[in-house]
């Protein structure tokens, strides 16, 4: 019931929030293709979901480093370390989520039918290929975001999050069925809100002074790589290890039967589970911002 009990109850419920808002985004798309009436069609998205998230590997430790390198900076009153961090990680995120959006789109079926099966192609390739417009503008939320809450502010990723979400919810049906798009439909939902988020978080990093075009146009210094490999590395395998895992469950549940229905409910099984680990992750988040922030203040205090 400290003070220190209170800054973390400030940062970690909206956290909570807002890493909920996430997979329940997911579950939306989970919801309105199971209207297609086929199995298939909720294996297709979830094989599609695993190439993305796999791929998404080369883009996901860039944030993990942000926040704490950002709480630093800030907790030093160093802003213009902030805005050096904050670029170099735009930077990186911008190129490597080319890369990613250039592999996926030339070996879509290749990967599609590495993790899922050839019956459920029809579904998960316009799947996929909707859904890679967004991968860009979707590494360059995960800066903004890590960014943000390296400043202790949860709140505007938050809302950020929340109408990003309600853009997905809304243009789910309208693209899927009204306008006759299908699975592609579905996907390209999720990248219109994706590419809204990207835009929001961009727009209020400059505005806010924490990035500036100068800096964002600025490839990362040698020392802030050597940090991401360095600080990242054990974090990383982490997530190579557990996707390898996921990968392997996928693949098996996809080819248990030819009508996709293993598939289709382990899809179902697995949004349920990430919203359970919601709290861990934002207690996680929490950690690493208070730790870092308190790491600057001491750095920034005389001897």
């Amino acid at each position: 019931g400290d003070a220190l009990d209170k800054r973390i109850l400030t940062l970690a419920a909206p956290a909570m929030v807002n890493f909920l808002i996430l997979p329940l985004t997911g579950a939306v798309d989970l919801f309105w293709i199971g209207k297609i009436g086929s199995a298939l069609a909720n294996a297709g998205q979830a094989a599609a979901d695993q190439v993305y998230s796999t791929a998404a590997l080369l883009t996901n430790v860039i944030p993990i480093v942000t926040v704490p390198l950002v709480a630093k900076a800030h907790a030093a009153g160093n802003t213009e370390e902030v805005q050096r961090q904050v670029g170099g990680a735009l930077f990186l995120s911008l190129c490597l989520g080319s890369l990613v959006t250039l592999l996926v789109g030339l070996g879509n079926s290749r990967w599609l039918t590495l993790i899922g099966t050839s019956a459920a192609l029809q579904y998960s390739r316009p799947y996929l290929l909707g859904r890679l417009p967004g991968v860009v503008p979707d590494a360059m939320s995960t800066v903004g975001f890590s960014s943000f809450r390296g400043m202790q502010d949860a709140m505007t990723p938050l809302k950020i999050s929340a109408v990003a979400s309600l853009i997905n919810l809304v243009l789910d049906p309208l693209l899927m069925f009204n306008c006759g798009l299908g699975m592609a439909g579905a996907a390209l939902a999720t990248a219109t809100s994706q590419l809204f988020a990207g835009c929001t978080y961009l727009t209020l990093l400059l505005r806010r002074g924490l990035v500036k075009f100068s800096t964002l146009l600025r490839p990362p210094s040698k020392e802030l790589l050597q940090r991401i490999a360095a600080a990242g590395g054990a974090v990383q395998i982490r997530n190579v290890a557990l996707n390898i895992a996921f990968v392997a469950i996928t693949k098996t549940t996809q080819g248990l039967d030819a009508t996709g229905v293993s598939a289709a409910a382990h899809a179902v099984t697995i949004a349920l589970w990430q919203l359970g680990g919601v709290v861990l992750f934002a207690m996680g988040s929490v950690a690493t911002i208070l730790t870092s922030a308190e790491i600057g203040k001491k750095d920034a205090t005389p001897e």
